[in-house]
């Protein structure tokens, strides 16, 4: 997603009220803060976050005890038990009476989340469409946030698999909550043949003239119904469809294959190239990621 040319962002707002983190992890698609706040408090953030902001707190026996309000634009009302998501780059005033809870702030990178609504064929941008937007805690949601929460207390003491699990499945969760209201979009076959090209040729260049015409498009009305379609760009597309294939040679070929050959092999310049895009995308290099497996 395009970002802004305004310099941003503290990650670490509040440092005084963390009580654990997962930073012991070896997983950087979301990092968790535990935190203990005040029973009255304000946090002020003119620049905004460098990631999505998911603040959950479990229930709590008086439904009185807290309020959370939101001031920018406008107002938003936070009752008990009702998580926010705060997306990057969005400038921020908020207060908060009656509360002294321990909360649980999921810090999501904007790649990983945006991966999430691509594997269920929702556009990504519709991730930027509020600033501030209150989430329906249902379950499964409110079951993996207090695991995550639970887990990160504890030490993550199951490790980064599990970790990384039960994160990919909020990401998945909290994306189907954000976006359960639009209406599926609709399968679209120039575009399909398109992505079984890509699918069967990924290991070459590939360029847009020529997913155009398997398609039988103009290059610009190709791109903008790819992207609504699919959810990512046509180069995204290719770039996961490498990935994967990546990841297959890495678990399958772990001890004789060398990276380098690998990368060359699905279509990536190097080594490095390949990298880059798998911590991108999986959040960690492809070594971590095998030592997980």
């Amino acid at each position: 997603m395009p970002r802004s040319n305004r310099r941003i962002i503290r990650a670490d707002t509040m440092p005084r009220t963390i009580r654990q983190t997962s930073d012991g992890v070896q997983f950087a698609g979301v990092r968790v803060l535990v935190r203990e706040l005040p029973a009255i408090g304000r946090l002020d953030v003119p620049g905004g976050f460098d990631h999505f902001c998911f603040c959950y707190w479990p229930s709590q026996k008086n439904p009185d005890r807290m309020t959370f309000q939101r001031k920018n634009v406008e107002h938003a009302d936070c009752t008990e038990g009702s998580p926010l998501l705060i997306s990057p780059e969005q400038p921020f005033q908020c207060e908060w009476k009656k509360m002294e809870a321990v909360v649980a702030n999921f810090q999501f990178k904007p790649a990983f989340l945006e991966e999430a609504a691509a594997s269920l064929r929702v556009d990504p941008r519709q991730l930027y469409e509020s600033p501030v937007r209150i989430v329906a805690l249902d379950e499964p949601l409110e079951s993996l946030c207090r695991l995550l929460m639970q887990e990160v207390v504890g030490g993550c003491k199951y490790g980064s698999s599990f970790f990384e699990s039960l994160s990919r499945a909020l990401a998945i969760t909290l994306v189907q909550r954000l976006v359960q209201m639009r209406p599926t979009l609709p399968r679209d076959p120039r575009i399909e043949r398109a992505v079984r090209f890509i699918e069967q040729h990924f290991q070459k260049k590939i360029s847009l003239k020529e997913l155009a015409s398997v398609a039988g498009l103009s290059s610009y009305h190709f791109l903008r119904t790819f992207h609504s379609t699919v959810g990512v760009s046509p180069h995204e597309y290719l770039i996961r469809c490498r990935l994967r294939r990546a990841q297959q040679l890495i678990l399958s070929g772990a001890k004789s294959r060398l990276l380098a050959d690998i990368a060359v092999e699905v279509g990536f310049y190097d080594e490095a190239h390949l990298a880059w895009h798998f911590r991108r995308i999986f959040g960690q290099p492809p070594g971590r990621w095998l030592r997980q497996q």
